[in-house]
């Protein structure tokens, strides 16, 4: 325990030391040019802020949906021996769910991208006129 400690106080003040060394001996030079954001080599052109389509957000919460099973699934599989039948039983139950909230999405036409962009586009701009 005292090993851990010490470890975390030595960790710790090295990285304070770093911080503050270079917070003393860097060369502060503030202008436009090099305060202006900048990624992969492009200058920023507009806002930064830009709408997604809603097809992009139901993909993204179909994403969360499946990554969330495996991560049930990933410690069920390491000791799928230990649980035996009643084990299987449960995680088959599971699985029905997942597959029933696919069949839902499916049946709701949330994998067709070329259908959802549509209608999400027909519906913001009557909305905006």
């Amino acid at each position: 325990m005292v090993a851990i400690i010490v470890f975390s106080l030595v960790i710790l003040s090295q990285a304070v030391a770093a911080v503050v060394t270079s917070y003393l001996l860097g060369i502060r030079r503030h202008n436009a040019h090099k305060d202006m954001p900048f990624e992969s080599g492009i200058a920023p052109t507009g806002d930064a802020r830009l709408r997604m389509a809603i097809p992009y957000y139901l993909v993204a919460i179909m994403f969360i949906l499946f990554d969330v099973e495996i991560l049930y699934l990933y410690p069920y599989a390491l000791v799928v021996r230990e649980l035996s039948w009643p084990g299987l039983i449960k995680a088959m139950i599971f699985l029905f769910f997942v597959f029933a909230g696919l069949v839902y999405i499916w049946l709701r036409g949330g994998l067709i991208w070329r259908h959802l962009s549509r209608t999400a586009f027909k519906k913001a701009s009557s909305s905006q006129s």
